[in-house]
């Protein structure tokens, strides 16, 4: 809905305003509204009810902001990042910022759709089984999240990295944005992609830690992955010129998961088993097997940067729809639990329907 209200009200009011600006940022008004009002009914249907009471020394207030604190600085930590990159490339050739942004956008799209849902989901389930004290079901959550989010966004990394410059071209590639344009935004997605898999898995840890009602390590952990974007982006950015820090921002992000993963594990013990190995081989087995599909149509029909409008959404289309063809088939003879379990969702869903 919010999605909804700012396109619609980007179209639909820049003439009422003085600034057309204004429009998008009533969009974000409107659509704000619209996603509490959705939610409302469903809260009365479980007998929720709001009662406004100001009493600051009640002890759920102040628990709640114990660990809201933390939480609101670590999630911060992420646009301070934005901003340091934003920043910094300016400093580089023209149009790199521009780069880095579109870039950026459709890095977005895999983690808003995957990652984002998975890591809201799993985090009721998480604080239930440490409310009733069940750490080994806990650690079988998280082993199970995580193997359904690298299932879901590995061919996705994959994908973005071998389609880097076809998705840019056919989404970008008009007007002012020209072929070098789409051939730099292509590589910067490239080295955004390389992180992918780290960007999601974070969303796990994170829920992960909020479980435990501990805010104060992901707070530690993503501001010592700012220091270390801020100098991977300064020692990468001449030589790699907007590359580097695009690429600073996936090492950043490996580091963070290697830290809370490493707190996680002291915390709670081992929580990934001989299960979650062999699911991540057939993951990356049946990527690869996605990969030499999409490698097979280049060959057949090679991509052309220059080539019309149609021919190169032709290309996108062929190979996004082969390549998860391929992936989902490969999977499923390989035997791979995580689609057996998409499966069961998507029945239940349908069934509900």
């Amino acid at each position: 809905m919010l999605n909804i209200a700012m396109i619609a009200a980007a179209v639909g009011l820049h003439d009422c305003f003085a600034q057309p600006i204004t429009a998008l940022a009533a969009g974000v008004l409107i659509g704000g509204v619209l996603q509490l009002a959705m939610q409302w009914p469903a809260l009365l249907k479980f007998g929720v009810k709001f009662k406004f009471r100001f009493n600051l020394r009640h002890p759920g207030i102040q628990q709640i902001g114990l660990l809201m604190l933390p939480a609101i600085f670590g999630a911060g930590v992420g646009t301070i990042n934005v901003f340091v990159g934003t920043i910094l490339a300016s400093l580089l050739p023209g149009g790199s910022v521009t780069y880095l942004f579109y870039a950026d956008r459709i890095m977005e799209f895999p983690l808003g759709i995957f990652a984002i849902a998975i890591g809201t989901a799993a985090l009721p389930s998480f604080s239930k089984h440490v409310a009733a004290g069940q750490i080994d079901e806990l650690k079988s959550s998280i082993s199970f999240s995580l193997r359904l989010m690298l299932f879901l966004t590995i061919p996705s990394m994959i994908a973005l990295m071998a389609l880097n410059l076809p998705i840019i071209s056919v989404l970008f590639q008009r007007g002012a944005f020209d072929v070098q344009d789409a051939v730099y935004t292509g590589q910067a997605l490239f080295c955004y992609a390389l992180g992918l898999w780290a960007y999601s898995v974070l969303r796990v840890f994170v829920s992960s830690f909020y479980s435990l009602q501990d805010s104060k390590w992901p707070f530690k952990a993503a501001f010592i992955t700012l220091i270390v974007n801020v100098l991977c982006s300064l020692a990468l950015m001449y030589p790699l010129k907007h590359n580097g820090i695009a690429l600073a921002g996936s090492i950043s992000a490996s580091v963070n998961v290697l830290i809370l993963a490493f707190v996680l594990k002291n915390k709670i013990g081992s929580f990934l088993d001989r299960t979650f190995y062999t699911s991540l081989f057939k993951i990356i087995a049946s990527s690869v097997i996605m990969l030499g599909a999409i490698g097979l149509i280049n060959y057949f029909m090679p991509w052309n940067t220059a080539a019309g409008f149609k021919t190169r959404l032709l290309f996108l289309i062929s190979t996004v729809a082969a390549g998860a063809c391929v992936f989902l088939v490969s999977a499923y003879l390989l035997k791979s639990p995580e689609i057996h379990a998409v499966i069961s969702m998507v029945k239940r869903r349908l069934n509900r329907a």
